[in-house]
């Protein structure tokens, strides 16, 4: 059986298919706001595009409202399936969360790859439009985390208040010290990034009973990752990893 997992982000759309546990193909697009047509004809290509067939499954976590309908509706009309929806009364994991609602089906999805694939007790950075943190304890319980504004984000809202400085692509420069106006900012946003993650990764970690496994993940994971003083486990799949292991799990107990 094949599954198509997709994460659908507030900037990004990451899908892949998976033969049980084994990632066969991913691919990123922009998040959009598809009728469920649209997003078959796109997801139809890309999987034309390598070869591959029709899933026979799909599982999916969304934080875009308006998309999480069209994903279900496309699914209903393609392939005759109503697709596993991430959440926390589908995700399997025991939480330790006042308000269990509230959290991110992606967020969810990283603490059900975390469990799985590496050992406890462990954090999740996901680097994306959102930095969030996510804390699994060393009995596997999800105990909750952190939520801060994404490098991206944190930039956009740069601009939008300093009148004076422009939009620029963001890299990290050669040195700290930046010579122009734009390496200043990069060096300000991409450095402060990754000094909050190390710091906020301290905070978590002195709370816990055990040193953690950490983990990077989501668009700036890689780049970030790299920089940070903790030693990360860098995977760009991570979510999508946990979206498959919940969607085979409720498919095995029949949901």
């Amino acid at each position: 059986m094949t599954r198509l997992a997709i994460d659908v982000g507030n900037t990004k759309t990451a899908l892949a298919l998976f033969e049980a546990d084994k990632l066969l193909g991913q691919w990123r697009i922009r998040t959009q706001r598809w009728t469920a047509d649209e997003l078959r004809i796109y997801t139809e290509a890309l999987l034309r595009g390598e070869n591959f067939s029709n899933p026979d499954d799909v599982a999916f976590a969304c934080v875009v409202p308006q998309v999480h309908h069209t994903i279900i509706n496309m699914c209903r009309k393609w392939l005759k399936i109503t697709p596993v929806d991430v959440s926390f009364s589908t995700a399997g994991i025991e939480l330790s969360y006042r308000y269990p609602h509230e959290i991110g089906p992606d967020r969810l999805a990283n603490a059900v790859a975390a469990v799985i694939y590496g050992r406890l007790p462990a954090i999740v950075a996901d680097f994306g439009t959102a930095t969030t943190f996510d804390v699994i304890d060393s009995s596997g319980k999800y105990l909750g985390g952190a939520i801060s504004p994404g490098v991206g984000t944190s930039a956009g809202e740069l601009f939008k208040k300093a009148e004076r400085l422009n939009p620029i692509d963001l890299s990290f420069p050669e040195s700290v010290v930046g010579k122009t106006t734009a390496d200043a900012i990069r060096s300000g946003v991409l450095f402060s990034a990754v000094g909050a993650a190390d710091h906020i990764i301290d905070l978590i970690s002195s709370e816990l009973d055990s040193a953690p496994e950490l983990w990077a993940t989501g668009g700036w994971g890689t780049a970030l990752g790299d920089r940070c003083r903790n030693k990360f486990r860098i995977c760009p799949e991570l979510t999508l990893l946990g979206i498959n292991e919940i969607g085979r799990k409720n498919r095995e107990e029949g949901n």
